[in-house]
C-alpha cells in the first residue's frame, strides 16, 4: 500500500469470535476482496470482510495482511480506536511480517491523531528505511502540540531526536520563548547544529526599512508590474499596496516592495520561494491560488518566513504553521464574533441557527453555536438545509417560534433564501434580531425600506463606508491617476500594507511577527490579530464589522473604539 493510504488512519476493535476453518483459497479470495473494497473506498464493507481473517486462527499467511488492510480502512473513516487496537495486535503477533514498517508508520499516525504523543513516538522509533517520512510526520504533529509542558516531557524521553529538537526550537521561536528558555535553546542549537538565527528570533529587530515580497499572478511578459485593465483584481490589489507604500513613506516608514510574477505555475512558485533572496524578506504576501499558496506556505514554514495570504478566509490552512497569517477574518472567527455580539447585545439569550449546505455555511454555523453556548446562551434550533432542494428556507422557518427568540441566524448567500426569509418576517411584522450575510445587500430584488423595517444585522467582513471623506478623497485621486475607480481589491491591498508596514515599524521584525491588537484601518473598520479573551496572538483578522440600517444609512454597531 502506498504511504498516502496511511494519512487518515484510526483505531481499535474488540475481537472475540471463532473463525471457522476455511481453505487457503477461500481465505485468499476473501483477503483480495477486502483489498478491492479498500481501493474502492468502501471501508465499512472492507472492515467486515477482513475482520475474520485478522484472527491468529487463520494462520500467519493471511492474518497480518488482513489486519493491516483493516487498519487502513478504519483509518480512512477516522475510527482511531479500532485502528489502534488492530495495529497493536498486528505488531505484537507478527514481528517478522514484511510490511511491519508500514504498519508502524500507520500506527504512529493513528496515535498522533488520538493525541497519544508518547505512544506515537515509540511506535515510529523502530522504523528503518523511512527516515524522511518518519521525520515529516513527527514534525507535522509536534508542531500542532499546544502544550509546552507536554513537549518538554517528550523532549526528555527522546533527548537524541533531532526532529523533535528542531520542532521545539521552532515552537520557542513561535511564541513559547521566555527568558528562562535561553540556556535550553542554546543547548539545542549547539547539540543539533541548528541555525544560530534561532537565538536572534526570540527578540524583535528594529530596522530602517523593511522588505516585502509580493507573489501574485501578474501574467505580464516583462519582469515588471504595470497597472492596466488586464487581470484587474491582481493589478487593483497591487495598486492598493503601491498607494499604501506612498502613504507610509510620508509617515517616515520605509517599505520596499519586490513583486514576483507567479502566473498560475506551481513550479515557478517553488522556484521563487527557494530563491536565496527570499530569505532577506521580512514578509511574503501571496501567492493566492490554492495549490500555489499551499506549496508556498510549506516552504515558508521550512525557511521560517513570515507570510500573509491576502484573500483566503479558511482557517484550516493555518494549522501547524505559526508563520502564516490571513488578512481576512476567517469564516470560523466570523461565527465566533457574531455569536459574542449577539449574546452581549440582545436581551434574550436564545438563538435559532439555520444554515445552508455550503462548507462556509456549515463552518460559520458550528462556530456560532459553540461560542454562543459557551457564553451561556441556548440554541433552540440548529437546522441545515439545501437552498436548492424542496421547501428550502420556508420549511426551515416554518417551525421557528419568533415570540420568545433572542436572535435568528440565517447563513446562506442564496437569493431565494434572502427573499424567503425577508418575506416570512414581513408577513409576521417581526422585530426579532436577524443576523445574515452582507451578500444579501447585493440582491437588487431586496429594497432598503424592507431592511429598514426589520431588525436586520449584516455581517460585513470587508465593509468600506463609501461616504467616508477619506474614502471619497482616495477614490478621486485613484480614479484621476488610473482612469478607473478603486475596487474592493484596491482597498484590500492598501489596508494590508498599511497594517503590516506599521506593525513592522512599531514592533520590529520577528519570526513569527509581533502584531498588535485590533485597531481602526484607513478604509476598513478594523484590523488586528489579538484575541483579547486569551491575550494570545491569533493568525487571522479578529474583527468583524456588523452593520444595521437605520433611517436609510448603514451604521457599524460594533465599532473598534
Amino acid at each position: 500500500m502506498k504511504k498516502q493510504c496511511f494519512l487518515a488512519v484510526l483505531a481499535g476493535l474488540s475481537l472475540g469470535f471463532q473463525v471457522q476453518a476455511q481453505s487457503s483459497a477461500d481465505l485468499n479470495t476473501r483477503l483480495q476482496n477486502g483489498k478491492v473494497l479498500v481501493d474502492q473506498q468502501k471501508y465499512e464493507l472492507a472492515m467486515a470482510e477482513l475482520l475474520p481473517l485478522t484472527s491468529s486462527a487463520t494462520g500467519k499467511t493471511f492474518a497480518a495482511d488482513a489486519a493491516y488492510l483493516y487498519s487502513v480502512a478504519a483509518a480512512k473513516q477516522k475510527k482511531w480506536a479500532e485502528a489502534d487496537k488492530m495495529l497493536t495486535q498486528l505488531t505484537a503477533e507478527h514481528p517478522a511480517w514484511g510490511g511491519l514498517p508500514d504498519a508502524q508508520y500507520l500506527h504512529g499516525h493513528v496515535l498522533f491523531e488520538k493525541k497519544e504523543y508518547l505512544r506515537a513516538l515509540n511506535a515510529l522509533a523502530p522504523i528503518q528505511g523511512m527516515q524522511e517520512e518518519v521525520a515529516n510526520i513527527k514534525r507535522h504533529y509536534m508542531m500542532l502540540l499546544p502544550d509546552k509542558a507536554t513537549f518538554q516531557y517528550l523532549m526528555r524521553q527522546f533527548s537524541e531526536d533531532a526532529t523533535l529538537a528542531k520542532a521545539y526550537a521552532d515552537k520557542l521561536a513561535s511564541g513559547w520563548y521566555t527568558a528562562q528558555d535561553r540556556s535550553h535553546l542554546e543547548d539545542l542549537v549547539r547539540k543539533f547544529n541548528l541555525d544560530r538565527s534561532y537565538l536572534q528570533r526570540t527578540e524583535a529587530v528594529k530596522k530602517n526599512e523593511y522588505n516585502i515580497a509580493v507573489l501574485l499572478p501578474f501574467n505580464q511578459p516583462e519582469n515588471r508590474v504595470q497597472v492596466d485593465k488586464k487581470n484587474l483584481f491582481v493589478t487593483d490589489f497591487y495598486a492598493g499596496m503601491a498607494a499604501a507604500q506612498d502613504s507610509l513613506q510620508k509617515q517616515g516608514i520605509r517599505v520596499n516592495l519586490f513583486p514576483y510574477d507567479t502566473r498560475n505555475d506551481t513550479a515557478l512558485v517553488r522556484k521563487i520561494m527557494t530563491m536565496p533572496e527570499l530569505g532577506t524578506m521580512d514578509l511574503v504576501v501571496g501567492p493566492i491560488y490554492k495549490n500555489n499558496s499551499t506549496l508556498a506556505a510549506k516552504i515558508a514554514q521550512e525557511r521560517s518566513l513570515n507570510m500573509v495570504n491576502p484573500f483566503s478566509d479558511d482557517q484550516e490552512i493555518l494549522k501547524g504553521n505559526p508563520y502564516l497569517y490571513l488578512m481576512e477574518t476567517s469564516v470560523a472567527t466570523q461565527g465566533q464574533r457574531a455569536a459574542a455580539f449577539a449574546y452581549q447585545t440582545f436581551p434574550k439569550k436564545t438563538a435559532v441557527i439555520i444554515y445552508g449546505s455550503d462548507k462556509d455555511d456549515t463552518v460559520f454555523a458550528s462556530s456560532f453555536r459553540n461560542t454562543y453556548i459557551s457564553l451561556g446562551g441556548k440554541v433552540l434550533t440548529y437546522h441545515r438545509f439545501n437552498p436548492k432542494v424542496g421547501s428550502g428556507i420556508s420549511g426551515a422557518l416554518a417551525t421557528t417560534n419568533l415570540k420568545d427568540l433572542g436572535v435568528l441566524v440565517v447563513k446562506s448567500n442564496a437569493l431565494n433564501v434572502a427573499t424567503g426569509t425577508i418575506g416570512y418576517l414581513e408577513q409576521r411584522a417581526s422585530k426579532v434580531p436577524v443576523m445574515v450575510p452582507q451578500a444579501w445587500l447585493e440582491h437588487p430584488q431586496i429594497g432598503m425600506s424592507q431592511l429598514d423595517f426589520l431588525e436586520m444585522y449584516f455581517l460585513a467582513p470587508k465593509y468600506v463606508d463609501l461616504e467616508n471623506p477619506t474614502v471619497q478623497r482616495f477614490r478621486k485621486n485613484y480614479s484621476s491617476r488610473y482612469n478607473l475607480p478603486p475596487s474592493s481589491f484596491t482597498f484590500s491591498g492598501f489596508e494590508l500594507l498599511m497594517y503590516y508596514g506599521k506593525q513592522l515599524q512599531q514592533n520590529g521584525y520577528a519570526v513569527p511577527l509581533r502584531l498588535s491588537g485590533v485597531q481602526p484601518g484607513v478604509f476598513y473598520q478594523g484590523v488586528g490579530y489579538m484575541n483579547n479573551a486569551s491575550a494570545k496572538q491569533t493568525q487571522d483578522n479578529q474583527y468583524l464589522p456588523i452593520l444595521k440600517l437605520e433611517n436609510g444609512r448603514f451604521l457599524v454597531v460594533n465599532p473598534v473604539f
